[in-house]
């Protein structure tokens, strides 16, 4: 895949209908504008990958882009953004809080872009051409040996919309049955808490994982919880 692929493939990331921050997808205007930054760039001794636009990261689980965008006032200039993969070919990333018996399950998980253990609910990124249904009884299953009695949809959540466009569904769910942590995912053990303790932990910033805020949130707000 190469960014003109993305371009042809995914219209809808590149839509300026409505929009006060415009892509550029004219490649003349994008080679004029490389030109021009990578002589600054060069000027200034700063890396002249910095004038790169277009796929700059292309990995199995994420899409790195830079596009070149015009901001309101003229101004042109580059903007990342971060597209789970999974996106881009029918899959998508959820996040599953999940109830049995009146306890609310936490995993105390090893993360690494921190470098620091999270309590936090399960979740993934998504496999493509898996809805999100499935996904969530999946990451369930794989994460901590568990299968879901009922499943509900608490909608879409960005984590960061400054520079991440990857869309997680939220779920709810009534678990039947909890194995054991998949240590191979970094998950050490399991917390079950009441959702005074739940609260309690988000109120005291014990719980810093925003997915596991937002879907407490959206449950709690939608009477699910408590």
């Amino acid at each position: 895949m190469n960014y003109q692929d993305l371009i042809n493939d995914h219209a809808d990331l590149f839509e300026n209908t409505n929009s006060l921050i415009k892509v550029i997808t004219d490649f003349d205007k994008i080679r004029e504008w490389q030109i021009k930054r990578r002589s600054e760039l060069l000027n200034a001794s700063k890396p002249s990958e910095w004038a790169d636009i277009g796929i700059v990261l292309n990995d199995p689980f994420i899409v790195v882009i830079r596009d070149l965008v015009e901001f309101p006032g003229g101004y042109v200039g580059g903007y990342f953004r971060v597209i789970n993969r999974a996106d881009l070919n029918g899959g998508q990333g959820v996040v599953v809080l999940g109830e049995m018996d009146g306890k609310l399950l936490l995993l105390n998980q090893f993360r690494h872009p921190v470098r620091s253990w999270s309590f936090e609910v399960p979740r993934g990124f998504g496999q493509s051409g898996t809805p999100a249904e499935e996904q969530a009884k999946n990451e369930l299953l794989e994460e901590v040996g568990g299968e879901i009695d009922e499943l509900v949809d608490l909608g879409i959540y960005y984590s960061n919309t400054g520079l991440e466009g990857n869309k997680v569904k939220l779920f709810y769910a009534k678990l039947k049955s909890v194995g054991q942590p998949a240590q191979e995912e970094g998950i050490e053990s399991f917390l079950w808490v009441s959702l005074a303790e739940l609260e309690e932990m988000i109120a005291s910033a014990k719980i810093t994982d925003g997915f596991t805020i937002a879907a407490y949130t959206r449950a709690k707000l939608r009477g699910l919880l408590g």
